[in-house]
């Protein structure tokens, strides 16, 4: 599963508790990044890079519920994130919603047309749903130079 946390600024939260989760998340000790991050969530319930790392810590462990609760505060705090949108997806992939998550891969293109995960993705999605649903998705169409 590819999430995408490229462009979370890490300068804003270098110096807070939160660091701590995202270091036990890249040491992949993810229980204890999950634990902290969830004790950061609640001294920082304003915190987007907060919620999209617990997020990420929840997916990496199969917590698809619970990582979509996490992404969706994400894009509540910045509804703009093509990443948070992008994030979402994937939870709602990884709990077997589908639909929701193609909404949220199209959200994310939709922000942002060059974000290639979510292009992939609505690509690779497309090719799963039956012909007479598909024909009611908004599907990307590329300019032609």
């Amino acid at each position: 599963m590819r999430m995408d946390y490229d462009n979370l600024d890490v300068t804003s939260i270098r110096n807070t508790p939160i660091w701590q989760g995202v270091e036990l998340l890249r040491n992949d000790e993810v229980k204890a990044a999950i634990a902290s991050l969830e004790d950061s969530s609640r001294m920082f319930p304003n915190s987007y890079e907060c919620f999209v790392y617990l997020g990420i810590a929840y997916a990496t462990k199969n917590l698809f519920n619970r990582a979509i609760g996490a992404f969706k505060k994400a894009c509540d705090l910045k509804p703009m994130s093509a990443n948070a949108h992008y994030n979402l997806g994937m939870a709602y992939e990884g709990a077997g919603v589908l639909d929701e998550a193609l909404k949220e891969f199209t959200n994310a293109h939709e922000i942002n047309p060059s974000h290639t995960l979510s292009q992939d993705k609505i690509i690779e999605l497309a090719q799963t749903i039956p012909e007479e649903k598909r024909k009611k998705i908004k599907l990307i169409v590329t300019k032609q130079d």
